[in-house]
């Protein structure tokens, strides 16, 4: 089992457990709605004092557990119309921990609001608890797999920018190569056969047959490369 997950079931654990000894304490009970308002409080310092993701997680899971167990407890307890945020409770901590933390959890606010003694509504209520646990536990599987479909996505971003990086770089090696190497050699050889065609005239015919076609062909790919590179320049503005 990771480190984390017995981590997290200690601090739930230990608020469910410090939340019960307040509750059912006659004398601190009275004061429930102070202590929610401090935890209330404390959410809002919280996020303004921690930036870790993690921790803020870990924060808001004892706030709210605190929290909502004190509402629940001061409005009735299992007949209380405030029950229902333990579904949304169970919900959040599926979708921040690990599953075996829901289900610590959900074994902690069972035995937090075992009726003593039995009664059916009771009973019921906490039934509805169990029976909301699977589905905790699978929109919690869902949520982490959207959370790395995520990662893959960003992952898939950054190699589609390093490729249009090195294209971009690809394309500027070949303007250059185009405009510089590429064109000052084709000029040189088409000045070269001008000047051999013009000042040798000892040549036989199929030698200067030959060498006008090096000409010919020099032009052509002078013509040719810079068509090339104007293509390039034009898909590079696009």
């Amino acid at each position: 089992m990771p480190r984390s997950f017995f981590i997290h079931s200690l601090f739930l654990l230990s608020a469910i457990i410090l939340t019960w000894f307040w509750t059912t304490n006659p004398e601190l009970s009275l004061y429930n709605l102070q202590l929610i308002a401090i935890f209330v409080v404390l959410y809002f310092v919280s996020h303004f004092l921690t930036r870790s993701a993690p921790t803020t997680a870990a924060i808001d899971a004892i706030i709210f557990t605190v929290v909502i167990l004190l509402l629940i407890s001061s409005t009735g307890k299992l007949n209380s119309p405030l029950f229902f945020l333990i579904y949304f409770l169970l919900f959040a901590v599926s979708l921040l921990f690990e599953p075996l933390v829901t289900i610590v959890l959900t074994a902690a606010i069972l035995i937090f609001f075992w009726p003593n003694p039995f009664f059916l509504n009771g009973l019921v209520q906490l039934f509805s608890v169990v029976l909301i646990l699977p589905l905790s536990l699978f929109l919690g599987r869902q949520y982490l797999k959207v959370l790395e479909a995520h990662k893959q996505i960003k992952i898939l971003k950054k190699e589609g920018e390093k490729l249009g990086q090195s294209i971009a770089a690809q394309e500027t090696n070949s303007l250059l190569w185009l405009s510089l190497d590429f064109k000052d050699s084709l000029l040189k050889i088409t000045h070269l056969s001008s000047e051999l065609l013009s000042g040798l005239g000892h040549l036989t015919i199929i030698q200067k047959e030959s060498l006008q076609k090096i000409h010919e062909l020099s032009k052509e790919l002078l013509k040719s490369g810079q068509k090339l590179k104007e293509k390039i320049d034009k898909e590079t503005d696009e």
